[in-house]
């Protein structure tokens, strides 16, 4: 099997394919990976030995990159296809010209909320409309190119039916991200944790940063860590001088976080799955996420993590998340309950859903 991406960097689709694919190549699958460009390839190391990484080259529908995946595709005997970047549409259609012929299936996977990404963030007015009409036409697109496609949420079903304007959509599938990083919990200390991109069109690092404002004076005790980097890390520095116990860390292993932290914060305007949910969640970090997007009422259900409804209102994020650090023995029992649902995406399980629908696809 293939797994294709546009660009690989260390990002959570980056680390999903990762997983999956070693976890797949454990199996006995023969695996392989390819990426239009490898701008990190710093994932590429916990690779098992037997996959293949191959790169291709933008633009993505020339016939150099046909011509090598097809060849790929016959020397490996790929069956089928895990397209991990259905938007947009060009991606699908040369995978499925470059299997014709060869019996291969093609797998398309949404790695967002079917309504919103970084395009229609970034746009206002006409041109967010417009974006999203094209989004919605390119992922029908993909639907119809792919033998299956994938959301990561049930509920992100009911949307993508709505933007694409499929009523029934028979090969509309749901499998969720698995845990990539199964932290176990250590002592904690009495931190508050980000780990993300640092970037402000999806993730809304700022405010965190309002958040932390509230907070710091009441905890004095309290600390706020920062891991991971992006392009907006010398803007967050700087509203972020003055904050008393603010650390930024950069892009490093977040284990040693999560398992030290007591809470993980989650303020972005959509996600598609937040693996960091989950990740905090196994090492008895408690998350508290803005609810922006459907998947986060999935993971986090108020016995095992908070979802504080939108919009994003600084003061009452910043009264749930103080209201939890002013009660400990609320907050342990949220952590002790966090971590056993984390077990619900243990990688084993979710490599058997993907099996399942490969037999499907395969008519197996």
């Amino acid at each position: 099997m293939l797994f294709a991406l546009g660009v690989w960097d260390v990002g959570g689709v980056e680390r999903v394919t990762a997983v999956l694919a070693n976890a797949l190549a454990a199996r006995g699958w023969r695996v392989t990976i390819v990426a239009f460009r490898f701008d990190n390839r710093a994932l590429l190391g916990g690779l098992g030995p037997d996959i293949m990484v191959k790169a291709l080259a933008f633009p993505v529908r020339g016939v150099a990159n046909e011509k090598a995946l097809r060849a790929l595709m016959a020397a490996r005997g790929v069956r089928v296809v895990v397209n991990q970047w259905a938007l947009p549409c060009g991606v699908a259609g040369l995978l499925r010209r470059a299997g014709r012929g060869l019996g291969v299936r093609l797998v398309s996977v949404l790695h967002n909320i079917p309504d919103n990404n970084g395009r229609i963030a970034a746009a206002r007015g006409l041109k967010r409309w417009l974006w999203a009409r094209l989004s919605g036409l390119s992922l029908r697109l993909t639907y119809r190119r792919s033998d299956a496609f994938v959301v990561l949420s049930k509920r992100f079903e009911p949307i993508f039916r709505r933007v694409t304007g499929l009523r029934d959509a028979p090969g509309l599938r749901t499998i969720g991200n698995p845990l990539t990083l199964a932290c176990a919990p250590g002592e904690k200390t009495d931190a508050v944790l980000y780990v993300g991109r640092l970037e402000e069109t999806q993730k809304r690092v700022a405010r965190v940063l309002d958040v932390w404002r509230r907070l710091a004076p009441r905890f004095p005790g309290w600390r706020l860590d920062i891991v991971g980097d992006g392009p907006d890390r010398a803007m967050l520095e700087a509203r972020a001088a003055g904050l008393p116990r603010v650390a930024f860390h950069g892009f490093c292993d977040p284990a040693p976080f999560y398992a030290q932290s007591k809470l993980l914060l989650l303020t972005s305007d959509f996600e598609g799955f937040g693996l960091v949910l989950v990740e905090a969640q196994s090492a008895g970090c408690v998350p508290v996420a803005l609810g922006t997007y459907p998947a986060a009422y999935d993971i986090l259900r108020g016995t095992n993590g908070i979802v504080v409804a939108p919009p994003f209102d600084a003061d009452a994020f910043a009264q749930t998340v103080g209201d939890l650090m002013a009660r400990p023995a609320v907050l342990e029992g949220l952590a002790e309950t966090a971590r056993e649902s984390a077990a619900a995406y243990a990688v084993e399980a979710i490599v058997d859903r993907w099996e399942a629908l490969f037999r499907e696809v395969c008519h197996d």
